[in-house]
């Protein structure tokens, strides 16, 4: 008996070491567009000066990523049951490849514009079908450490992609931030043909729900595309925001309508949000927009405009973040596996406002050793997120993962994309179109983290129907 349970852990030991090194593999996948992402809004400036282009140009470039990237999604959740898992990521990998190469090697904005939307499209789908294999290979056990695994990209790339992405304009140009993509994508590339497994498809005979994909694309674009007008130039009541809003919210409507009468073939099942925690993390999915995304898009620009640092300085600080979320990912992992997603989500939610409430009182003369400090504090606190994606994912029938991947990410591509254009708005609203004082500038970012600060308290809400125990299982 004993030598039968000592065989047996010793199978599971090697099956999660087996498990663990898949995600690591798909991990260095996934890094690979978010820090590229992180890297190009470093070089916004510098582009549109080359490319004599205006700041309204540059703006929908990043808006056809970020578009191009959401409405690949449903389309992943879909080809991950049709092809192999191995094929879709080593697929997505070239695809990643040729936008850079394109995006590099542009000398005009319509090039730079096809081979970001190139690009978008690739990440839409590298990132969620290897999110969708992380938590297949888990088998429902230890998501609490997978998440964390998955969370590495979230932690480097923000803290890294800013320095490196400064550094590369600095001494070389910014075409470099495309190039810079190629060896890492090799290297990717060679692991995942070397050492991931196939995933094989699951033989699903689901047709492709081209109604259903039509009206997520309506959605998602209509939201995405008023929005970024609306953070243009700060007024709400003109037709170019409230008409692509209104049609984005129509598609909603009429997807409700028809996912509930369609139920077997949409590619988001109405089914899922009968899970409360799906639902509930879901929310907090959206709102991570404004404490992840908020933060990291308000940030740089107040230590380069209030503190007056460099691009690579700036970077560099932001460093202090990224070791607090390291020091706190993978015990947050590991207690939410034994204790449930509730009370962690809600202590870093708390922990989360009180280290960021202070930037909205810190001024150019605050001490840099108490804005370092703080700013460590906060990356402790950043880590709730992670049992937010276990808990998504909790309770969810494995063959809605792919479904589940997909109503996820689209929730936290549309959070990110309303905290970016809420804040740069709230931020506009108090510097004005002219050349701003030194005091409006402090008021400015002083009131976007006043945002940021109430937004992560009222996510408190929903966390309360976050897992108390979580399952070892997925049912």
């Amino acid at each position: 008996m004993a030598q039968q349970i000592s065989s047996q852990a010793t199978v599971d030991k090697t099956k999660t070491s087996s498990t663990m090194k898949n995600a690591m593999i798909l991990v260095l996948a996934m890094i690979v567009p978010m820090l590229d992402t992180t890297m190009t809004n470093i070089g916004i400036n510098t582009i549109l000066k080359d490319l004599n282009s205006t700041v309204n140009t540059m703006q929908w470039i990043t808006t056809a990523y970020v578009l191009a990237l959401g409405l690949a999604v449903p389309f992943a959740g879909w080809a991950i049951d049709k092809v192999s898992g191995k094929l879709l990521v080593e697929i997505s990998l070239v695809v990643f490849l040729v936008g850079s190469i394109m995006s590099g090697i542009s000398s005009s904005v319509a090039t730079l514009m096809i081979g970001r939307i190139i690009q978008g499209a690739a990440a839409g789908i590298l990132i969620s079908a290897a999110q969708t294999l992380i938590v297949r290979a888990a088998g429902g056990k230890n998501l609490g450490k997978m998440m964390a695994t998955v969370g590495l990209p979230i932690v480097f790339a923000p803290i890294i992609g800013p320095t490196i992405g400064g550094a590369l304009i600095k001494f070389l140009n910014w075409h470099w931030l495309f190039y810079i993509n190629i060896p890492v994508i090799i290297a990717a590339l060679f692991c995942v043909m070397m050492w991931l497994p196939k995933f094989d498809a699951s033989k699903s005979d689901k047709k492709f729900d081209f109604i259903g994909f039509a009206l997520l694309v309506g959605l998602f674009s209509g939201l995405v595309i008023g929005i970024t007008n609306f953070s243009t130039d700060d007024v709400f009541g003109k037709m170019d925001v409230l008409l692509p809003i209104f049609i984005g919210i129509d598609c909603l409507v009429f997807y409700i309508i028809y996912a509930f009468k369609n139920s077997k073939k949409a590619l988001v099942p109405l089914s899922l949000f009968n899970n409360t925690r799906f639902s509930a993390s879901a929310i907090l999915l959206f709102m991570t927009g404004l404490m992840s995304n908020g933060v990291m898009f308000v940030l740089p620009l107040y230590l380069q405009n209030i503190r007056g640092l460099s691009v690579i300085w700036s970077g560099i600080y932001l460093i202090a973040m990224g070791l607090g979320m390291l020091v706190t990912r993978t015990i947050v992992g590991r207690l939410t596996d034994d204790y449930g997603a509730k009370w962690i989500v809600i202590i870093s939610l708390i922990a989360g406002f009180l280290t960021t409430i202070p930037f909205a009182f810190f001024t150019k003369s605050t001490p840099t050793w108490l804005l370092v400090a703080v700013m460590f504090l906060l990356g402790l606190s950043r880590s709730g997120i992670i049992p937010i994606m276990t808990d998504s994912y909790s309770n969810v029938p494995t063959k809605l993962i792919p479904e589940a991947t997909v109503s996820t990410r689209m929730v936290q591509n549309i959070g990110g994309s309303v905290a970016t254009a809420l804040l740069a708005a709230v931020i506009a609203s108090f510097t004005g179109t002219n050349i701003a004082t030194t005091t409006m500038m402090n008021t400015a970012y002083s009131q976007a983290f006043i945002w940021i600060s109430v937004g992560t308290l009222i996510g408190i809400i929903p966390a309360f129907w976050l897992s108390v125990t979580h399952e070892k299982k997925v049912a």
